[in-house]
């Protein structure tokens, strides 16, 4: 029996340490004929739920890929920090260096607005150049053509306040919003492109059905992985890359997603 319990911890222990570690990256392409000319083939990569966890000294392993992937922009939908155990110096040493790479947008999540240390986050992000989008709308421009980016921090719903950050565009919208049960929402205001995370890709998935349990969606959530539809909008979950209150993924590797926007529909 010992032997036996011996060889299955040679076997769990560095598939579990894969589990947790081992980056994996997820392409999608995405097309909208709102989308500009000038922005097809528009490469944005989401980094959400890093729960300021370290993949390689100074984040070796992270910006190797971000490198490789060469975004034309970076959104971060939030927990970049862990309220739990919070370290800020690791949680912007990626940003530090992914911002030689392409802008960085970010939008806050539950656990910077637990946090005691946001304001001092936000400055520090604010130093090296990233745009925070609590709230906010920023203008795009490529090619003398235009996107709207939104963000909405996470304590916000989606009454007024989404409404005079919208205002009455036309023109193509993406949404920032760490907690992807406001799809509705986000839908019933006719947004193009929604980014959001939070749900860890329900930390336990189980093959060939998804994810296991999410907070705010309870056992196996609609929203952990991927893309889905509503109407005229789509909205992107990202299994994110940290772990928070449990440490352990299973057949849930941490993920960078990048969306590549297709002039089309």
């Amino acid at each position: 029996m010992n032997k036996i319990l011996l060889s299955a911890s040679i076997c769990i222990i560095p598939f579990c340490y894969w589990q947790n570690n081992g980056l994996v990256v997820t392409n999608i392409e995405y097309a909208n004929k709102k989308i500009p000319q000038a922005f097809n083939n528009f490469k944005i990569l989401q980094i959400s739920d890093l729960h300021n966890k370290e993949f390689g000294k100074d984040q070796i392993y992270l910006v190797q890929h971000t490198k490789e992937i060469s975004p034309d922009i970076i959104v971060i939908t939030g927990d970049l920090i862990d309220s739990r155990r919070t370290n800020i110096d690791i949680a912007i040493e990626y940003v530090k260096q992914a911002k030689e790479i392409a802008p960085i947008y970010f939008v806050s999540g539950n656990h910077e607005e637990s946090s005691k240390v946001y304001n001092e986050l936000k400055k520090r992000l604010k130093d090296l150049g990233v745009i925070i989008l609590d709230d906010k709308r920023e203008v795009i421009e490529k090619g003398g053509e235009k996107v709207i980016l939104l963000g909405l921090k996470d304590s916000t719903f989606f009454a007024g306040k989404f409404k005079s950050l919208k205002e009455k565009d036309d023109k193509f919208v993406i949404l920032l919003n760490h907690k992807p049960e406001y799809f509705n929402n986000s839908s019933k205001e006719n947004v193009d492109l929604v980014f959001s995370g939070h749900v860890h890709g329900g930390q336990f998935r189980i093959p060939f059905a998804g994810g296991l349990y999410a907070p705010g969606q309870g056992l196996f959530p609609k929203y952990t992985s991927g893309i889905y539809t509503k109407n005229n909008t789509s909205m992107v979950v990202s299994r994110g890359l940290g772990n928070s209150g449990f440490p352990l993924r299973l057949f849930n590797r941490p993920e960078l997603v990048v969306v590549t926007l297709q002039n089309g529909s």
